[in-house]
């Protein structure tokens, strides 16, 4: 529900050059918390081949002293111990894999903890190798592994926090590259291509593949707590791939779901946060040589990053590979001649601050019956309180018990005492929705309040 219909600017971000590990050249970032913690690998000790996990701390560069995993011992494709992050959850459990003595085997580590060769190693179908790509908060963990052929691959989920069982987790063949809070998981199998389980279920052929943008295949690569999944797809030949991103819970819709590019043959999308904001990498229009550039798409538009960072930065941003729910981006791009990971935080001066009925900790339980529930929320600008409200949207997501996924805004659309069904109190200096309880149902959700296309503040409770 739109307060009103005027429009702004694409956002604008600062950015912060993560560096390296000790002796290192290079890096890249592949994932980040809620918190800000960053996920990746660099080369470390003055070696190109040494590739080395990274774990940063909240909104920090990476500190060679402390944020290096380390790694299982194994010798990997050059001779030497090697350890790659691909998922971190919000409480600091990374995942990835590491090289052991016989071959590489997916990792899972304890929250904000260095590899533990004699715990986190995820194990095997009974082949010698295994990669793990997601994590959720509960520490249910997808990949693939070989299985005893040590040729063929079959996707996984863990059960939380324990290793891999061959008995209960094989997902058939293909790899696992994504998984959400209720265990949904994303990936690509070998007979159907990209898929979406259903939460905690084996794939269904019948229902869980995505479908294409009018080609004949599909990648998927992340996928958020709605249901939402983002990734690529061919649209006509070979060369050209559009990034995608599905509505909740439903295949490719080529006439809805196609988020074009920057101009040039292809783009794909790499991650999604809660409120549907997407990242990735496209080429730009003109020379197709030039290199990709990385994009985020908000407010039904792609944005080029490179134009949404300070004029003079020195930076070119390639590729964007994670978001999390405050909009702050991670991804690689060149800076003082080396490639380097980079973090983008918004430059946006708003945060919004949930008030009482609702429990600013997410512990509001209210009844179903119940007529309304008046979403509150005040506003910060630049960290101090302000009555200056701008245009906002209120979106509604329910995250357990029924339909998960974004909630139809007829169904629970409700007159607040104004006459209008979101407003703003002058008074009060808050925005007010009242939120029909009895339409929504028994379940838990949460509430985004977003301006200018990026979430500033979010209500979270549950109804019984």
């Amino acid at each position: 529900m739109l307060l009103s219909a005027k429009t702004c600017l694409a956002q604008q971000y600062s950015i912060t050059d993560l560096g390296t590990l000790a002796g290192g050249d290079y890096s890249t970032a592949t994932g980040i918390n809620a918190s800000g913690q960053v996920i990746g690998w660099a080369t470390a000790n003055g070696d190109p081949e040494d590739d080395l996990a990274f774990r940063t701390a909240a909104n920090r560069p990476i500190n060679p002293a402390t944020d290096g995993l380390g790694t299982f011992g194994g010798p990997g494709i050059f001779g030497l111990p090697e350890s790659f992050a691909y998922g971190i959850n919000a409480s600091g459990q990374v995942v990835g894999w590491s090289y052991t003595a016989d071959g590489m085997h997916a990792f899972r580590t304890a929250a904000n903890s260095p590899i533990n060769p004699a715990t986190d190693d995820l194990g095997t179908f009974g082949g010698l190798q295994s990669v793990a790509y997601g994590i959720n908060a509960s520490g249910q963990v997808v990949g693939c592994s070989t299985i005893t052929d040590n040729t063929t691959w079959h996707a996984f989920r863990t059960a939380a926090n324990r290793p891999i069982n061959p008995v209960t987790d094989d997902m058939g063949g293909g790899c696992g590259l994504g998984i959400n809070a209720s265990g949904q998981v994303i990936g690509t199998a070998v007979l159907g291509g990209a898929f979406r389980t259903a939460p905690n279920s084996p794939i269904n052929p019948a229902t869980d593949f995505l479908g294409t943008l009018g080609g004949t295949r599909t990648a998927a690569a992340g996928i958020n707590d709605s249901g939402q999944v983002v990734g690529s797809s061919n649209v006509t030949g070979d060369a050209t791939w559009h990034a995608f991103r599905t509505a909740a819970n439903s295949p490719i819709n080529p006439a809805t779901d196609d988020l074009g590019t920057l101009g040039g043959l292809y783009s794909e999308a790499e991650g999604i946060n809660a409120s549907g904001q997407v990242v990735g990498f496209s080429k730009v229009a003109g020379d197709p040589w030039l290199p990709q550039h990385a994009f985020v798409y908000l407010g039904g538009k792609m944005y080029d990053l490179n134009d949404l960072i300070p004029a003079g930065s020195g930076w070119e941003l390639f590729s964007a590979n994670g978001i999390n729910d405050a909009g702050q981006i991670v991804g690689q791009g060149t800076h003082n001649f080396g490639y380097r990971a980079f973090l983008l935080t918004p430059n946006h001066p708003y945060k919004a601050f949930v008030q009482p009925p609702i429990n600013s900790d997410g512990s509001s339980i209210f009844k179903a019956s119940r007529g309304v529930i008046p979403v509150k929320f005040t506003l910060t600008k630049n960290d101090s309180p302000t009555c200056d409200l701008p245009s906002a949207m209120i979106s509604v997501t329910r995250t357990a018990g029924g339909t998960i996924g974004s909630v139809d805004g007829g169904r629970y659309i409700m007159a607040a005492d104004s006459g209008s069904s979101f407003r703003i109190d002058p008074a009060a200096c808050e925005y007010i929705y009242n939120l029909a309880a009895r339409a929504l149902g028994v379940g838990a959700y949460r509430v985004d309040i977003s301006i200018n296309g990026f979430v500033v503040g979010s209500a979270v409770f549950e109804l019984e």
